[in-house]
């Protein structure tokens, strides 16, 4: 679109503007968003396009009927339509709310997040994940973006199990690893959307070479979810792709990961974790050596 003002009006009033040109298949991707406008901003066309019950080539032909050259442009245009809402920071929040209210409101989001994991978490897809990380000869964990520190976090629990595993969170390098993954080995992928396309590359090429994955995600449909032997589903109701409560949902299941695969190695896990407590003791206390 090359008509700047389209960005710098309300983007939902120009999809009501426009409503009534727009042809019958049209009008339910309009509908669709004009109610669920928020969980758009993170949606693929083809997932806009299956909740609105069309094809992908109708929210194309929607997307350039209202002027956009393309969807990412209509997305751009809902984000921008959102500049002056509390919404892009956090759901649910509203400008004259106390510091107090805000922090109640952060941390129920948080507190749901972590019960809706709960609540979709299985004992087989839990067990599976745990005997996987177990007997992988080598274990590959890659994350990007913000999906990176999680990773770290996972990397850090599982090292102290002694379990040989690695952590990479540049995009290159972790494509050249996988491609030396074999039916031995075991790569842990963390995308909270599984629409990012740098773990997709790698769970691709490490999938060609017969190793097996777990993906840490909240898209239990996405082409990542495809390509996993075990899904960890990590749930989030916020509007935004990056999205605070996921996170914490996330750092709660890996710590649950990390639990359950101590307590079935419990003599090497309590092993470690005293020698580890002791050289932390010692590095603390250095005068007492």
């Amino acid at each position: 679109m090359t008509d700047e003002s389209t960005f710098t009006h309300s983007a939902l009033s120009h999809i009501r503007g426009f409503y009534p040109s727009l042809s019958p298949s049209e009008r339910k991707v309009a509908d669709f968003i004009l109610v669920n406008y928020q969980k758009v901003m993170q949606m693929t066309l083809a997932e806009l396009a299956a909740h609105s019950g069309v094809s992908d080539a109708t929210v194309v032909r929607f997307c350039r009927a209202l002027g956009f050259q393309s969807y990412l442009e209509l997305k751009i245009a809902l984000m921008r339509s959102l500049l002056d809402s509390p919404d892009l920071i956090f759901d649910h929040i509203q400008k004259d709310d106390p510091p107090l209210t805000v922090m109640r409101k952060v941390f129920l989001g948080s507190i749901q997040a972590m019960q809706d994991t709960l609540d979709l978490l299985t004992e087989d897809s839990l067990e599976r994940a745990v005997t996987l990380l177990r007997n992988a000869r080598s274990i590959l964990i890659v994350g990007v973006g913000t999906s990176g520190p999680m990773a770290h976090e996972l990397h850090n629990r599982l090292s102290r199990l002694n379990l040989n595993c690695k952590v990479e969170t540049d995009s290159y390098l972790q494509l050249m690893q996988a491609a030396l993954l074999d039916e031995n080995d075991v790569l842990v992928v963390i995308s909270q959307t599984g629409a990012s396309q740098p773990p997709i590359n790698t769970s691709k090429e490490a999938r060609r070479h017969g190793c097996k994955i777990i993906a840490i995600t909240g898209n239990p449909s996405s082409e990542l979810s495809k390509l996993a032997d075990v899904v960890l589903l990590s749930v989030s109701h916020e509007s935004r792709p990056e999205t605070l409560a996921s996170r914490v949902a996330q750092h709660a299941l890996i710590q649950g990961l990390y639990v359950l695969t101590a307590m079935r190695m419990s003599q090497i896990a309590n092993q470690n974790e005293y020698l580890i407590w002791d050289a932390i003791m010692r590095a603390s206390n250095p005068q007492e050596e």
